[in-house]
């Protein structure tokens, strides 16, 4: 439950250590348009007066900032340093104080000369690693290479980046090696292999970059350093991503029922899900590597260097669309599908309950991965009646208190946060919402649903909403927070603008859509007055976690708004300070003699620090270093995983019966079994709130 994917630290860059491309912005992809400047420059032109007319504070767009993008920008088209040359940027250097007055006109012409240089490296570097590649690499030489490209500078001339790619390449393959070494039946020499496979994924990684949708991902990767300038949750997004943002928040989205997984650089079928055209038609089976998907025009396209969620993402489309599959069968056989798209619903990813038992009480467990909801359907999905419906449900099976685990939920409906902090606090202000206008007081007036003993888990990426719920009941002293030292720290709301202009039936002219603009226009703040902003909700009890030492909080980011304070409302603590301070006390000394905590600080703290250190790149010094790595994680995984005398007792809540459609929900409970930070959170309800 929850765990960190410690690969990511031990694959440190592998497959970003040449380009690094964000999910967000691979996700930019739309049809190019016939009048491709024009509609950038009407793009741009609605973005900057959003900007700079309805951000709740905006920036001012000058010569000071035009110098901040130009320099943001091209590091965001080549953060590892390895594409782009320092002429590069001296090329580019006049456009270093025009583009403040660029973004005001609509002009694209930074953005062009910009990206036709880009282009041009890509190719070159794209060509240098397939010579590299073609022929063996001396893996016995004792070099290193510096991954980060924060602590590089950017190459003087196209030797030093030949010298550097080659470095890169030997880094890729020797990772591929190591994966290559577990299969005991590899016929050809592993670095042979190792290579095939890197220059595979790195042509089809290059192919996307300079393909036909390269032009549009750039542009809106442009218009994202621009408005993540004004603040870090500020974003455009291209008219494609309005749909998948939606169907995100509804739970909801069409498709053929197929989960993927990633293996060595290809896409596999992992899943097939019960319901779906894929299973019904009987052409998809589990382990199917996809090879190519139709587009909206029918025609195939390569998936070769997509990352994972390109290729869901191309799959799922309109309702009662079709869809083509390339598949590569098991037997070697290469077959192609076409299914119809129908509507997926996303059970896994709602409001979900379990019953814990230990020491003889029975706890319930109710996890919310985000406060989802359907904006487009009233009758649609809501978070809140979920977790109404799962309250009800422990509140059937006689639980003597509830865990509400919030860990790793980034927010979503203010709403619906709303709601549910009323089902356990009852009537009463629960937050304020501030623009440069107005001051709005959120407030729930229904008695409380559940009024028994209740511990929130948080760690660092529970944010926004999810701190809005874990203040509330904080400043209340309903509840115990216990988690990490603090949550994410994001104290603003934003708002979703479409941005286009409405077609005219009877001239025969179509909506124009120029995508959406997801603006920052209001802080929120606690009920005692403190915004959450940077500072997030700090715990009751710290449980030392894995996430400790990542740069991946709000305070992180150099963009992100300042914190502030606004007057406290007046509501009434449901506990009296003394004896509250008192039930604090009594739960941190339930996890202060737990060495398994300190274990997973100390080599959380070790993992992190590895990723600022250069890699070795002679073989038997690259395996020594990657073990060491894998031993810090194997510790962290070992320390937060109980053993099989330790588990929990987990048993499911009504609703749930064994069967195919629900084998999800036994996973899911199985892994809530072993989960130590669960265990210390049923530990401090038992031993603080219960036996009281």
């Amino acid at each position: 439950m929850n765990k960190i994917n410690y690969s990511y630290f031990l694959k440190y860059f592998a497959y970003t250590a040449v380009v690094c491309i964000s999910p967000l912005q691979s996700l930019m992809a739309q049809s190019q348009p016939s009048d491709t400047e024009g509609i950038q420059k009407a793009t741009i032109l609605n973005v900057i007066r959003n900007l700079e007319q309805k951000h709740v504070r905006p920036k001012t767009i000058d010569d000071n900032f035009s110098r901040i993008i130009w320099k943001k920008y091209l590091e965001s088209l080549d953060p590892n340093k390895d594409i782009l040359l320092k002429s590069d940027f001296q090329q580019l250097s006049k456009y270093e104080l025009s583009i403040d007055d660029e973004l005001h006109e609509g002009s694209v012409d930074f953005f062009s000369a910009a990206y036709k240089i880009y282009q041009k490296r890509l190719t070159e570097a794209a060509a240098g690693y397939k010579m590299i590649l073609s022929a063996p690499l001396d893996l016995n030489k004792k070099e290193s290479v510096q991954l980060n490209g924060s602590l590089r500078e950017y190459a003087v001339s196209q030797t030093e980046l030949k010298a550097l790619w080659k470095k890169k390449a030997k880094y890729l393959v020797l990772q591929r090696m190591k994966d290559l070494a577990k299969d005991k039946t590899a016929g050809m020499s592993l670095e042979k292999q190792a290579r095939a496979k890197v220059d595979k994924w790195l042509a089809g990684t290059f192919k996307n970059l300079t393909g036909p949708s390269a032009l549009n991902e750039r542009f809106s990767q442009y218009l994202n350093t621009v408005t993540l300038e004004v603040d870090p949750h500020t974003n455009y997004f291209a008219p494609v991503q309005t749909r998948n943002i939606n169907n995100q928040m509804a739970k909801r989205f069409f498709g053929v029922g197929v989960e993927l997984q990633e293996k060595e650089g290809d896409v596999f079928v992992k899943r097939l899900r019960p319901g779906g055209m894929a299973i019904k038609s009987g052409l998809v089976d589990v382990d199917d590597r996809i090879l190519s998907i139709s587009d909206h025009n029918g025609k195939m396209i390569d998936i070769a260097g997509k990352a994972i969620v390109e290729v869901a993402d191309l799959i799922r489309g309109d309702k009662d669309t079709e869809v083509a599959l390339g598949l590569l069968k098991a037997n070697g056989q290469e077959k192609t599908v076409s299914l119809k798209r129908g509507e997926i619903k996303d059970e896994e990813g709602r409001a979900k309950s379990a019953i814990l038992e230990k020491d003889g009480q029975k706890i319930g467990y109710l996890f919310l991965p985000e406060f989802y909801v359907d904006m487009q359907n009233p009758q649609g999905i809501r978070s809140a009646e979920d977790v109404m419906q799962e309250i009800l449900k422990l509140k059937a099976e006689n639980v003597k208190g509830i865990i509400f685990d919030l860990r790793n939920n980034g927010g979503g409906s203010l709403d619906e946060v709303v709601k549910m902090t009323g089902y356990f606090l009852g009537a009463g202000p629960k937050v304020q919402i501030k623009d440069p206008n107005e001051l709005k007081i959120h407030t729930t007036y229904s008695e409380a649903l559940y009024q028994g003993p209740l511990v929130v888990m948080v760690n660092e990426q529970s944010a926004s909403a999810s701190e809005i719920f874990a203040a509330a009941i904080q400043d209340y002293k309903r509840g115990i927070i216990v988690g990490s030292p603090a949550t994410y720290g994001k104290g603003t709301a934003q708002a979703t603008l479409p941005m286009g202009k409405m077609g005219d039936k009877v001239k025969g002219l179509a909506n124009v859509s120029y995508g959406s603009l997801r603006l920052t226009q209001h802080h929120f703040y606690r009920v005692n007055g403190a915004s959450t902003q940077l500072r997030g909700v700090n715990s009751d009890v710290v449980l030392p976690g894995k996430l400790a030492y990542l740069k991946i909080r709000e305070k992180d980011n150099i963009t992100a708004l300042q914190w502030d304070s606004i007057p406290a409302l007046r509501y009434t603590e449901l506990n009296k300070v003394a004896a509250w301070n008192n039930t604090l006390n009594l739960a941190r000394e339930v996890v202060k003699k737990d060495t398994s905590f300190k274990i997973i600080d100390e080599n959380s703290k070790l993992l992190a620090e590895s990723q600022l250190k250069p890699f070795n790149l002679n073989n038997a010094d690259f395996m020594k270093q990657q073990e060491r790595l894998l031993q810090y994680a194997q510790k962290i995984d070992q320390a937060a995983t109980l053993s099989a005398l330790e588990k929990i007792k987990v048993n499911a809540v009504s609703g749930y019966n064994p069967g195919t459609d629900n084998e999800w929900y036994q996973k899911w409970i199985e892994g809530l079994s072993t989960d130590l930070y669960i265990l210390k959170t049923l530990d401090i309800i038992n031993r603080t709130m219960i036996a009281k």
